[in-house]
């Protein structure tokens, strides 16, 4: 294992101590759940199994062709409506991040420090040797296959080809947060959330569009000091919005990159809207949600304490979390009350898929269940 390796390896270690996304804790005990009233009804409408992953970070891909998922060393493409399997192709070592989709190409990266990429129909088009393994799903789209290792290199190869187009380095942390955490397209370029809480945009040669500040670096220790950008940023038609760990969100407009509004919270994943609200999970396990034009805290709910709930998943009528022991909880976006729960087979630690009426949830033990909420 290289040095630069080591620091990302002793971020489980470091982040495990502080009993935040991924761990259990040993300081703090989870929330009791208490009795709710059930006033929605859910139906798990299908549910695969995958195989767990080497990072349990593995998160699937829904494209308008397809839902694409994997575990183990095995790549999967699903329907999404029925989970029907439709092919699966395995790859050439376990697989550690992914899965990044465009619909025409798929990507995924594995334990031997290389990414690997199919077509549509599962055949293997190419793989190449990246200088540290992936830290986060491949970013597929617009002819390039993007990825960032665990040493920060952001490379971009030709999606059809293979070749390289372009690389960016940015500074190698000491310690970084392990949490999923996503690139993603937006009309200012590239996002990327950075282990040093700025949020970067680059354009299509790999030049740096913007580089601005989610959050600053403050205590003395190292752990004290982690700010990493944490999730997937928000894009929307009016502004992008990024949250970043013991700092805070920040969202700017879209149009002109101006700051928008801030809040601060210890953010463990990513802003999540549904026009009205923002939604965001904190490292004790709270989901907060912020006026969509001004970033006022509207609500905050404190009943999972400690239970690692994922990221929200916006659905039609309610918001959805998966906790560290499998359960799904639905709340009332407008109060963040409970309104209603189910179950799935192991901890959900990866975002959510928003998909209708329903969310498409795969847990730390391969499953993948794709569950729907009436009232």
């Amino acid at each position: 294992m290289n040095n630069k390796f080591k620091r990302v390896a002793l971020t489980i270690a470091a982040v495990c101590g502080l009993a935040l996304v991924g761990c259990s804790s040993t300081s703090h005990e989870p929330a009791e759940l208490e009795d709710i009233n059930q006033l929605v009804d859910s139906d798990s409408v299908w549910s695969q199994s995958v195989g767990s992953s080497v990072t349990g970070l593995v998160t699937p891909f829904l494209t308008q062709s397809g839902l694409y998922a994997a575990g183990g060393n095995t790549l999967y493409k699903l329907d999404p409506k029925t989970g029907e399997e439709e092919w699966a192709v395995e790859t050439d070592a376990e697989i550690s991040a992914g899965v990044g989709s465009d619909g025409e190409f798929v990507a995924v990266g594995t334990v031997k420090g290389e990414v690997e990429v199919f077509d549509a129909t599962g055949k293997k088009l190419w793989s190449a040797r990246l200088s540290s393994e992936m830290s986060v799903p491949p970013l597929v789209g617009a002819g390039f296959v993007i990825v960032r290792t665990a040493d920060t290199r952001i490379t971009a190869f030709d999606a059809a080809s293979g070749e390289r187009r372009w690389r960016y380095q940015s500074q190698v942390p000491a310690l970084t947060v392990r949490a999923a955490s996503s690139m993603r397209f937006s009309p200012a370029g590239i996002l990327v959330g950075q282990s040093n809480g700025r949020l970067l945009a680059l354009d299509g040669q790999g030049k740096t569009i913007f580089d601005i500040v989610v959050a600053q670096p403050k205590g003395i220790t190292e752990v004290e000091r982690l700010c990493d950008v944490v999730g997937t940023p928000l894009v929307d038609q009016n502004m992008m919005c990024a949250a970043a760990f013991q700092g805070g969100i920040l969202c700017i407009s879209a149009k002109d990159g101006r700051p928008l509004w801030r809040a601060a919270v210890d953010a463990v994943s990513g802003p999540v809207t549904d026009g009205g609200r923002v939604y965001v999970t904190t490292s004790r396990g709270e989901i907060n949600a912020y006026d969509y034009a001004t970033g006022e805290l509207v609500w905050q709910n404190s009943a999972l304490l400690w239970r690692s709930p994922s990221a929200v998943a916006v659905l039609d009528e309610v918001i959805a979390v998966g906790d560290y022991d499998g359960v799904v909880h639905f709340l009332d976006p407008k109060t963040g009350k409970f309104v209603g729960r189910t179950s799935v087979d192991g901890a959900v630690r990866v975002p959510p898929i928003s998909l209708g009426n329903g969310a498409i949830f795969q847990t730390d033990e391969g499953q993948i269940s794709y569950i729907t909420v009436t009232k």
